[in-house]
């Protein structure tokens, strides 16, 4: 077996071999610093190379037990900032007392009138043939004597004038089948009263028209 050989300790080449060594060391060391500070600040610039581990949570902030919490200060708005314009106070409306609305009337309606039964046609005074009786001699017979007069300016054919028992009230007495013309003839002179004859009169005169107190 070969003994092994020592350097000297006055061998320069040791030293240098030594040097160099710790040389290349720091350099790599530094290039490795230098290559990790470029891709740094790569990473920087570029914002594709920034990998998000995840939403960060906002911090919490928490209050000190007993210590006054801060509140953000306002930001002044930029520019001027006008005074805000002062509202002048609105007048109460006066409400007095409401008037009541004036209701229009209503428009009435014109009443229907009603039907008039048509009358009867005329029978012409000429062919009714009529007997006057006096029921109020009391006056001399004037209300008689009108009622004639009446009738016979009328047109009717008076056919007598008799005196006939007392009467209070004017009556025209009709002949039966002479109804028509006995309500025609008391219209003619306004009899209250109008009847047809009991029989007692003459059947050959149409009308019979007792004249009564009333017309005295």
């Amino acid at each position: 077996m070969t003994a092994a050989k020592h350097t000297s300790p006055r061998d320069r080449s040791f030293r240098r071999s030594l040097l160099r060594n710790a040389a290349g060391g720091v350099g790599l060391v530094v290039l490795v610093a230098a290559i990790f500070g470029v891709l740094g600040m790569i990473g920087r610039d570029d914002p594709t190379l920034d990998i998000a581990d995840g939403p960060e949570e906002p911090e919490e902030d928490v209050a000190t037990e007993g210590a006054p919490v801060e509140e953000p200060a306002e930001t002044p708005p930029e520019g001027p900032v006008e005074a805000p314009a002062e509202e002048e106070p609105e007048e109460p409306a006066d409400e007095g007392p409401e008037e009541p609305a004036e209701e229009e009337p209503a428009e009435e309606e014109p009443a229907e009138e009603p039907e008039e039964e048509p009358s009867p046609p005329a029978i012409d005074p000429a062919e009714i043939s009529v007997q006057v009786l006096d029921g109020y001699r009391e006056d001399g017979g004037a209300a008689a004597d009108a009622v004639f007069e009446q009738l016979e300016a009328a047109g009717y054919r008076i056919i007598a004038r008799n005196p006939a028992i007392a009467y209070e009230v004017t009556t025209v007495l009709w002949t039966a089948g002479y109804e028509a013309e006995g309500r025609q003839v008391a219209e003619e002179i306004g009899a209250p009263e109008a009847r047809e004859q009991p029989g007692n009169l003459s059947t050959s005169v149409n009308v019979h028209v007792v004249v009564g107190a009333d017309r005295g």
